[in-house]
This record gives structure tokens, sequence and C-alpha cells, in this order.
């Protein structure tokens, strides 16, 4: 069986600091399988190894076996068949639910914040941190649900109802959102601009939430109700969530005979708590979601400014751990290794003195100001990958952002995939040294006929159309002999005047990882063709491809990034990339650009001259214009002095020749 890399990173904008109390350290982690288009898989290790990795079809978790002594862990594949209940009530349709609360499975994502309560504690673990686990793990796939239409769930509050209850969870659905909502106006009037959403078990039900449509903004209705059934998974349940999510922002359910699903079923689909693997929105939900952000009501989403967390009884923050947790100012690491020295005092985590603030690769070290929109903060690592810049209201650098793939690198000679150009000399560099070029391809035609360890298209040996996507074979450009690798051995073939070398992984060594040896998935075989799993297909023919054509959407200027946005190139402007001399290129989620409020239309905002700067500037240019006045003053003056001269000249003159006629008549 063919193992796939996992590649992970830690979370960090999506998990309540709640969790951080109970999940000693950060132990979150969200990614994607290794050469498995458009998969999904978040992970923890804060007790054990849990998680879920969806696929295309096919939805799989992990977790710890309790009762083991060795740290086994048990894989299995998740099944929804035994979800028996009804998304919608009986003998409700849309139509007559407009105006009132939905009493369905829904999902949806977005950019305000969520306050939870979770009133199913002893149903998804009786210990705080594994319930704690399964509801981040559950915003996690939320997250990566809407990270299509780009936004972001931030869930800054998880409250548990351990004890007792504080409302009364009698009734349906229906009757317990009312309560909620009066109780969230009386309690949670603070946190008004939250949306809060009320978790609770239910052993059976005929549907599964109930919550406002389009009421987002709305202080009083942004509120729902889910259900969290006996047989229900985690994978399931983030659908029940999300689509709440969406109906209480605007979206509607898929009419599946108009609505276009990129994948087998949609997210806003009454089917998808049933369905397996990776979640796609449709073309319904998209047109709703572009329609929905253009109106007014909806200006509260734009809103990025974290709530304050107040804790109840928890221990105090890790101050020195180079996290930001509240209640600290800042947290600019251990006492010695302080990266902010002027802004954070290390010992208890406070600003100093008027320092707006103490950490963050977007906190000036020298002002101890947030670093103003356009300072780069992460540097691109590939031609797939973009560098990204502080947006200038936050201390943390913008989401990482990349390139979808297939789309052209490296002078549209190489693909996009996974995030790298998948060019094939670098590729050859990488396994045999920086002599090594990709071969010709009469040579990688004779290696890769030869069905053998050192030639083939996985188990056998290439068809004509897939030479190019077997193994890989590299011409050497150095007069000695490539150096040896206790990875892999060497073969060497010489044809046409060329050293052709191929390479076989000794012993399998390398099973759980990419086999370098192999042309890599994304390789350009052809025009508008690529290598996946040793055959070359064509690009048309890949499974889910975003909607976003650079040659259309980006003018042919850009190339679309994992946001379905152009990153455009030097000389273009966002968003589709049109000539402008001035413009360095990029896309307006690399915290460079950033839309008007009321166009379309881009601006950068100009880097400000520093206030010494400033001053030095004024007093060059004020010191010319004081010479300049000085000057006119004097000319001025002069020219007065002149006149008047002038004038009393005239006038003795004039008395002097009336005195002389004088004397001559006398």
């Amino acid at each position: 069986r063919e193992i796939k890399s996992i590649q992970i990173e830690k979370e960090k904008r999506k998990m309540p600091h709640i969790c951080t109390r109970h999940i000693y350290g950060h132990c979150l982690y969200q990614g994607y399988a290794a050469e498995v288009p458009k998969s999904v898989v978040t992970l923890s290790t804060c007790s054990g190894l849990r998680g879920l990795l969806l696929l295309q079809n096919v939805s799989y978790g992990i977790e710890p076996l309790e009762s083991a002594a060795a740290y086994e862990h048990m894989l299995y594949q998740i099944k929804n068949n035994k979800i028996d209940f009804s998304p919608v009530q009986e003998n409700y349709t849309t139509t007559q639910l407009v105006d009132q609360p939905y009493r369905i499975l829904v999902k949806s994502e977005v950019s305000n914040h969520l306050y939870v309560i979770f009133a199913c504690f002893d149903y998804m673990g009786s210990e705080v941190a594994i319930a704690a686990e399964k509801v981040v793990h559950i915003f996690g796939l939320i997250n990566t649900m809407f990270s299509q239409l780009n936004m972001t769930i931030m869930l800054t509050s998880l409250e548990l109802w351990s004890d007792q209850n504080k409302i009364s969870l009698s009734g349906d659905a229906n009757e317990v959102l009312q309560r909620f909502v009066s109780w969230k106006e009386q309690f949670l009037f603070q946190r008004s601009h939250d949306m809060a959403y009320l978790l609770i078990y239910r052993d059976l039900l005929n549907y599964v939430g109930a919550t406002y449509h389009g009421m987002a903004c709305n202080p009083k209705f942004a509120a729902g109700i889910a259900l969290y059934p006996q047989m229900i998974t985690l994978d399931a349940f983030s659908v029940v969530m999300a689509q709440l999510l969406g109906i209480n922002l605007g979206l509607t359910y898929d009419d599946i005979y108009n609505c276009y699903c990129p994948g087998s079923t949609c997210i806003m689909n009454s089917e998808a708590i049933r369905s397996h693997g990776v979640k796609y929105f449709s073309s319904c939900s998209m047109d709703d979601f572009k329609h929905m952000v253009s109106q007014p009501e909806i200006q509260c989403l734009q809103n990025q400014k974290v709530s304050e967390v107040v804790y109840q009884g928890r221990s105090a923050a890790a101050c020195g751990n180079g996290i930001l947790e509240p209640p600290e100012q800042c947290d600019c690491g251990l006492e010695g290794e302080c990266s902010h020295r002027k802004c954070c005092n290390p010992v208890d985590c406070t600003l100093i003195g008027f320092a707006e603030c103490g950490s963050g690769p977007c906190c000036d070290r020298k002002t101890c100001l947030i670093a103003e929109r356009g300072r780069l903060c992460r540097q691109r690592t590939d031609p797939c990958d973009f560098p990204e810049f502080c947006n200038g209201t936050s201390t943390s650098c913008v989401p990482d952002v990349k390139s979808i793939d297939l789309e052209p690198c490296n002078n549209k000679t190489a693909f996009c995939f996974g995030g790298v150009c998948q060019d094939p000399d670098v590729q050859c560099e990488k396994l045999f040294g920086k002599f090594a070029k990709v071969s010709t391809y009469l040579c990688t035609q004779e290696v890769n006929f030869q069905a053998d360890i050192f030639g083939n298209c996985g188990n056998t040996g290439c068809s004509f159309g897939s030479i190019l996507c077997g193994k890989l074979v590299c011409h050497w450009t150095h007069s000695e002999i490539v150096p040896k690798s206790s990875v892999h051995d060497v073969q060497y073939t010489y044809l046409g005047g060329h050293i052709c070398l191929s390479a076989h992984v000794r012993n399998d060594t390398t099973s759980s990882a990419m086999d370098l040896t192999q042309m890599s998935n994304g390789t350009m075989c052809g025009y508008n063709k690529y290598c996946f799993d040793g055959l070359c297909e064509d690009i048309n023919n890949y499974p889910n491809r975003p909607n976003c054509e650079s040659e259309k959407n980006c003018s042919g200027h850009g190339i679309c990034n994992d946001r379905l946005n152009c990153h455009c190139d030097v000389g273009y402007s966002p968003p589709i990339c049109l000539p402008s001399p001035s413009s360095p290129g990029g896309s307006y989620n690399d915290g460079f650009w950033h839309p008007q409020k009321k166009s379309n239309t881009l601006f950068r905002k100009r880097h400000a001259a520093p206030k010494k700067n400033g001053l030095l500037i004024s007093f060059y240019i004020f010191i010319p214009v004081l010479i300049l006045i000085a000057i006119v003053a004097l000319k001025w003056n002069k020219i007065r002095f002149w006149n008047r001269e002038g004038s009393e000249s005239e006038e003795s003159v004039s008395e002097d020749s009336k005195s002389n006629s004088h004397q001559s008549s006398s």
C-alpha cells in the first residue's frame, strides 16, 4: 500500500485562549497529505495523537487506544452511514422558513468572532482537555472549508457548562434558541459583536440545529443551537456547525439541479452530513456569498480586532514563551532572549511606557508601534510561494499564501504543485547535486522503457505517453563521479554523448516519505499535461480544480493563489492584474494591498516618513524658503530705497532750478 507523507504546521489563530490552559503547549496542527490534491489534515499531540484526515471521497480518524500500554493508536475509516435524521424539520420548506429560525443542518465560516457554549460536555469526553480538543478540531475543519471564501473563523471563547446548565434545554431547538437568545442578551452583552452558539447533546432528534437567517451582524440574533446526536462523527458535526453559521450569514441550501458542485457533495447540500472527504462550496453558495458581502449590514465581518478574553478561575499565562496570551500585553520571549527589549518587559509581559506593542514580527522594535502596511514580514521560499507583508493593523504577519496547483512557473516551463515549482532541473540538483540537470528525452526514454529498478513508472515500464513521468533521469555535467549516497544506488547510462543518471532507493528506506528518485507529481510532461503517480495526465482532468485560471482571471499577467485571488506580476495591479507601471505586483492577500471601502480599486498605503526624518525634511524645505523670502525682502527694500532717493533728487533739482530762476529774474 502506498503511504503519503503529511505536511502540517501549527495552528495559530483559530484556537480559543481557554484551550491553552488545558491543552499544554501549542500541540494543534493543520495541513494536508503530500501529493493528494485538496486533502485536509487536522491533528493534535496534546494527549496522544488524535485527528482527522480528509481525502477526496473518504475520511479517516486516528486516536490513541486508551487501554494500551505501549502507546498504540487506532487508524480507522469514518463512516456517516448511520445518520438517520433529516436536516430540515418535516413539513417545513426553505420558503416557509425565511422569516423564522432555520431548523436545519447548516454550515459557514466568518471573519467574525465566535463564542461557543458547550453543554454536551459529558458526551464528547468528560475531561476538559479532550472535549476542548474536539471542538478545536471541528473549527479547524470549518476553517479549511471557508478558506475557499477567503474567510476565517476566530473561536475566541469556549465556555463549558459542566456543573449545571444556565438555561433549560428541554423542548425543541426553536424553543431552546429563544431562551438562549434571551440569556445571551443579558449575560453576553459585552460581547454583542460575537456570534454565540450553544452545543447540546440529544439522544434522539429529527433535525440538528436552529439559527436566524442572515442575522450574523445583528447583536441579538447572531446566535444558534447545534444538536450533537449520539452517532455523529466530528467530520459530520463540522458540517452541521458550518451550515448553521452559513445560514446565519445569509447562505441558503443548494438546489442540486441548478448549482454546480466541484466535488461529490457540496457544503450547503442537505446531504453533506452523510458525505465523506473534503467539502466544497457550490456555485450557488459562491453567488450568495458575493451578494452577502456587498450588503452594508454585513460590515461587522470586516472587524479584525479580536475580543479580549476574560478568564474565570484559570491559571496565569505562560509569560516568556513568546506567545501572546491574555492578560499579557506582550510576550517577547525569555528575559535573556527578548526580541523587543525597548518595548516589552520580559519579566511580567507588560508594555514599557507608551509602547503600542512589544512582540510579533510586525511590531517595530525601535518605535514600539505596529509596523506600517507594506513592511516585509515573510520571505518567499519558492517561485510558487509569495512574500507577505504587515497589514498595518496587527503585530502578526498575514497568513502564508502560495500558488494553487498547476499554475505556470519558471517562465511557463513548469507547474506549481503543492506550493513548489516542479522544475526538473531543481529535482535533479536535489537528488544528485549542483552539477546535475534534467536529461534529454532520448535518454529518459531509454531508461524508463527498461521496467527495472532504475527505470519505471511505478511497478511497471512506462507507456510511451508517460515516459517523462517515471524515474527522474538527469544529465551529469561534471568530470568527477557523482558523490556516493547512503540512501540510494545510482545507474550510469551513456547515450548520445551524455552521461545519464537514474537512481533507486536502497532497501526502500524512504517508503514513508516522497521518493526523490521518481519524477515529482505536478511536473510538466507536455503541453497542458502534468505527471501524477507515474502517468502523464491532461491538466483539464485534474480533480476538483479551483475555479481560477491565470490566463482568464489574471489577464495573463499573474497566477492564482490558494485564496483564489490573482497574484500579479510587477507592473500590474490586483485584483485582475491590469497594467500599472508603478505597481510592485502582488495580491490583496499579501498584506501590501487592500481594497478601498467603496470601490473595487486597490491602493497602496505609502510609507510615511519617520518623525525625525519628517522634521529633517521640513528643516531643509523651510530654510531655503526663509532665505528666498529674505532675498526678496532685501531686493524690495533696495528698490524702495532707490525710488525714494530718486524722488528726493528730483525734488532737489526742481528746487535748485526754481532758485536759479528766481535769481535770474531779480
